[in-house]
């Protein structure tokens, strides 16, 4: 089972719909937890339908801002059991493991309201004794190494937030990827970036799932990254082979017309599947020895 989670500042805009597709056709997530939908709950219902989910709930917004959604596949067992416009909570059952709880959390963005945020998970710690994660967007830091650019966030607002993680019996999902999940004015002198968002978990839930791993996502609709919980990655990463795709980005390559040439006279007495097949292997060769650079000058860009 994998998880995504995703400030998304916004759903009123079906422009965002192909993006979530992507996210949805490359990772498979059962699960989708997003906060500052900004849009009511029907929006939400028709969210679901457009990206193939059978379940969802939703916490409609407050004025122009707030917002929370769940969507999860019918393969899931999720009971709700409390929400507000700051947290939804569920129970899954997992028919191999057990009963754990997950929560989707937003954390209050008012600086002067870091305060009842801690409090506030603090309450949520003593809800119930199940395995427990919280994944969100909890608008603070565990530490100053967790932000870069502008000026340091002051070491009370760190400590508050470590402390209230600690009486929570909480402790970090380790992330891979890039640092920070939130950005602000990036290629400007006033440039900052953050890590707000972040999954966390008690004790229990470790040992439930103990290679569990949180990825930092890449997403242009937001100033948020989405972050994916993989509770299992070394199931997720033993994925049944891919289907032939052509790349368009072949087509700049000098040699494209000879491999598809040679291959389709070499098998001329072959009928049309066969043909296709054989071009198709032949392609995929041809491009992992000639077109290996594209991947990484895609990665760099």
């Amino acid at each position: 089972m994998s998880i995504i989670s995703w400030n998304c500042r916004g759903l009123g805009n079906l422009s965002a719909v192909p993006k979530f597709k992507f996210l949805l056709r490359y990772y498979k997530p059962d699960i989708i937890f997003l906060c500052e939908t900004l849009v009511h709950k029907n929006k939400i219902d028709e969210l679901r339908y457009l990206l193939g989910f059978e379940n969802c709930f939703a916490v409609d917004r407050e004025g122009q801002g707030g917002g929370l959604a769940l969507l999860w596949r019918s393969s899931i067992q999720c009971n709700i059991t409390n929400f507000s416009s700051n947290h939804i909570n569920v129970e899954i059952t997992d028919t191999q493991r057990g009963m754990w709880r997950l929560t989707g959390f937003y954390g209050y963005p008012e600086g002067a309201r870091r305060r009842d945020s801690w409090n506030f998970i603090r309450r949520l710690a003593q809800d119930s004794h199940l395995p427990w994660c919280i994944i969100g967007d909890f608008n603070d830091i565990l530490s100053v190494n967790e932000k870069k650019g502008r000026n340091e966030r002051p070491n009370w607002l760190i400590d508050g937030f470590r402390k209230a993680i600690i009486d929570a019996g909480l402790s970090d999902v380790h992330m891979e990827g890039y640092p920070f999940t939130w950005f602000k004015s990036l290629g400007t002198p006033r440039a900052v970036e953050e890590k707000l968002d972040r999954a966390l978990a008690n004790g229990s839930w470790f040992q439930m799932f103990p290679y569990a791993k949180v990825e930092n996502l890449v997403a242009p609709a937001s100033d948020h990254y989405p972050i994916l919980l993989d509770r299992d990655p070394a199931i997720r990463s033993c994925r049944p082979q891919r289907k032939f795709k052509f790349e368009n980005a072949w087509c700049l390559e000098s040699g494209l017309d000879d491999v598809v040439y040679h291959c389709w006279y070499n098998y001329s007495d072959k009928t049309i599947v066969p043909k296709l097949e054989a071009c198709a292997d032949e392609l995929s060769d041809w491009s992992r020895s000639h077109c290996h650079k594209r991947r990484y000058e895609i990665e760099e860009c």
